[in-house]
Protein backbone atom coordinates (compact mmCIF):
# COMPACT_ATOMS: atom_id res chain seq x y z
CA UNK A 1 0.00 0.00 0.00
CA UNK A 2 2.81 2.39 0.91
CA UNK A 3 4.60 1.72 -2.41
CA UNK A 4 1.38 2.41 -4.31
CA UNK A 5 1.00 5.82 -2.65
CA UNK A 6 4.60 6.65 -3.49
CA UNK A 7 3.99 5.81 -7.16
CA UNK A 8 0.92 8.03 -7.19
CA UNK A 9 2.81 10.91 -5.58
CA UNK A 10 5.91 10.66 -7.77
CA UNK A 11 4.48 12.70 -10.71
CA UNK A 12 3.33 15.38 -8.28
CA UNK A 13 6.77 15.54 -6.69
CA UNK A 14 8.37 15.95 -10.13
CA UNK A 15 5.99 18.75 -11.08
CA UNK A 16 6.64 20.48 -7.76
CA UNK A 17 10.38 20.60 -8.48
CA UNK A 18 9.92 22.06 -11.99
CA UNK A 19 10.05 25.87 -12.25
CA UNK A 20 6.62 27.45 -11.95
CA UNK A 21 6.99 29.43 -15.15
CA UNK A 22 9.37 27.32 -17.25
CA UNK A 23 8.18 28.85 -20.52
CA UNK A 24 9.27 32.37 -19.59
CA UNK A 25 12.62 31.46 -18.09
CA UNK A 26 15.58 32.52 -20.16
CA UNK A 27 18.16 29.80 -20.90
CA UNK A 28 21.58 30.05 -19.36
CA UNK A 29 23.94 31.81 -21.79
CA UNK A 30 27.51 31.04 -20.74
CA UNK A 31 30.18 33.27 -22.23
CA UNK A 32 32.14 31.76 -25.11
CA UNK A 33 35.44 32.29 -23.33
CA UNK A 34 34.45 30.70 -20.05
CA UNK A 35 34.02 27.09 -19.11
CA UNK A 36 30.59 25.77 -18.23
CA UNK A 37 30.64 27.13 -14.70
CA UNK A 38 27.08 27.89 -13.67
CA UNK A 39 26.27 31.38 -12.50
CA UNK A 40 23.83 31.91 -9.64
CA UNK A 41 20.34 32.53 -10.94
CA UNK A 42 20.74 30.58 -14.18
CA UNK A 43 18.59 27.58 -14.99
CA UNK A 44 21.64 25.30 -14.79
CA UNK A 45 22.56 26.62 -11.34
CA UNK A 46 19.03 25.96 -10.12
CA UNK A 47 19.33 22.34 -11.24
CA UNK A 48 16.59 22.53 -13.87
CA UNK A 49 18.84 21.74 -16.80
CA UNK A 50 18.54 23.37 -20.19
CA UNK A 51 15.21 24.47 -21.65
CA UNK A 52 14.18 22.35 -24.64
CA UNK A 53 14.61 24.34 -27.82
CA UNK A 54 15.88 27.40 -25.97
CA UNK A 55 19.66 27.11 -25.82
CA UNK A 56 20.89 28.44 -29.16
CA UNK A 57 20.44 32.12 -30.00
CA UNK A 58 19.91 33.57 -33.48
CA UNK A 59 23.47 34.90 -33.37
CA UNK A 60 24.86 31.42 -32.65
CA UNK A 61 22.80 30.00 -35.51
CA UNK A 62 24.31 32.61 -37.86
CA UNK A 63 27.84 31.83 -36.64
CA UNK A 64 27.38 28.11 -37.35
CA UNK A 65 25.86 28.65 -40.80
CA UNK A 66 28.58 31.16 -41.73
CA UNK A 67 31.30 28.71 -40.58
CA UNK A 68 30.04 25.93 -42.84
CA UNK A 69 29.27 28.27 -45.76
CA UNK A 70 32.83 29.67 -45.72
CA UNK A 71 34.41 26.23 -45.70
CA UNK A 72 32.16 24.08 -47.84
CA UNK A 73 29.83 26.17 -50.03
CA UNK A 74 32.09 26.40 -53.11
CA UNK A 75 34.78 23.84 -52.37
CA UNK A 76 34.97 20.26 -53.54
CA UNK A 77 35.13 18.84 -50.05
CA UNK A 78 32.32 18.21 -47.61
CA UNK A 79 32.42 17.56 -43.88
CA UNK A 80 32.73 13.95 -42.75
CA UNK A 81 29.55 11.99 -43.35
CA UNK A 82 28.30 14.26 -46.14
CA UNK A 83 28.75 14.25 -49.90
CA UNK A 84 28.42 16.74 -52.74
CA UNK A 85 25.81 15.87 -55.34
CA UNK A 86 26.76 17.57 -58.61
CA UNK A 87 27.22 21.28 -57.99
CA UNK A 88 24.71 21.24 -55.15
CA UNK A 89 25.63 21.86 -51.55
CA UNK A 90 26.88 19.09 -49.30
CA UNK A 91 24.10 16.65 -48.45
CA UNK A 92 23.73 13.79 -46.02
CA UNK A 93 23.77 10.43 -47.86
CA UNK A 94 20.43 9.51 -46.28
CA UNK A 95 17.39 11.70 -46.92
CA UNK A 96 15.30 12.83 -43.96
CA UNK A 97 15.88 13.73 -40.36
CA UNK A 98 15.75 11.08 -37.67
CA UNK A 99 16.01 13.32 -34.62
CA UNK A 100 13.88 15.98 -32.98
CA UNK A 101 14.14 18.31 -30.00
CA UNK A 102 12.77 16.54 -26.95
CA UNK A 103 13.46 13.05 -28.31
CA UNK A 104 16.41 10.73 -27.63
CA UNK A 105 18.90 10.48 -30.46
CA UNK A 106 18.65 7.03 -32.02
CA UNK A 107 21.83 4.94 -31.85
CA UNK A 108 21.69 4.30 -35.60
CA UNK A 109 22.13 8.02 -36.37
CA UNK A 110 25.68 8.83 -37.47
CA UNK A 111 27.00 11.80 -35.49
CA UNK A 112 30.22 13.75 -35.75
CA UNK A 113 32.00 16.13 -33.37
CA UNK A 114 32.03 19.82 -34.22
CA UNK A 115 35.32 21.26 -35.50
CA UNK A 116 37.32 22.98 -32.77
CA UNK A 117 37.30 26.24 -34.77
CA UNK A 118 33.49 26.30 -34.61
CA UNK A 119 33.27 25.14 -30.98
CA UNK A 120 35.50 28.06 -29.99
CA UNK A 121 32.91 30.48 -31.43
CA UNK A 122 29.99 28.92 -29.54
CA UNK A 123 29.40 28.95 -25.79
CA UNK A 124 30.70 25.90 -23.99
CA UNK A 125 27.93 23.32 -23.70
CA UNK A 126 26.46 23.06 -20.20
CA UNK A 127 27.89 20.33 -18.00
CA UNK A 128 26.46 16.96 -18.98
CA UNK A 129 25.76 18.06 -22.58
CA UNK A 130 27.71 17.97 -25.82
CA UNK A 131 27.54 19.35 -29.35
CA UNK A 132 27.21 16.88 -32.22
CA UNK A 133 26.54 17.23 -35.92
CA UNK A 134 24.01 14.90 -37.51
CA UNK A 135 23.40 15.42 -41.21
CA UNK A 136 23.45 19.17 -41.69
CA UNK A 137 22.17 19.98 -38.20
CA UNK A 138 24.10 20.85 -35.05
CA UNK A 139 22.60 19.24 -31.97
CA UNK A 140 22.93 19.93 -28.26
CA UNK A 141 22.55 16.48 -26.71
CA UNK A 142 22.56 15.28 -23.12
CA UNK A 143 25.41 12.83 -22.62
CA UNK A 144 23.52 10.23 -20.60
CA UNK A 145 20.16 9.86 -22.31
CA UNK A 146 21.33 11.38 -25.62
CA UNK A 147 18.25 13.59 -25.47
CA UNK A 148 18.23 16.26 -28.20
CA UNK A 149 17.79 19.48 -26.25
CA UNK A 150 18.20 22.03 -29.05
CA UNK A 151 19.45 22.18 -32.62
CA UNK A 152 20.66 24.50 -35.33
CA UNK A 153 19.02 23.28 -38.52
CA UNK A 154 20.49 23.26 -42.03
CA UNK A 155 23.97 24.64 -41.38
CA UNK A 156 25.00 23.69 -44.93
CA UNK A 157 22.50 26.09 -46.42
Amino acid sequence: MHARRLLLLLPLMLVATWPADAQSQKPAQPAASTASAAQPGTAAAAGYGVKLGGFFTDEQRQIARRYYAQRYAKGKECPEGMERVGKAACKAPVEGRYWAVGQPLQKAVDTYPLPDALKSQLPAPPEGYEYLRAGDDILLVSKGLRLVVDMIEHVMG
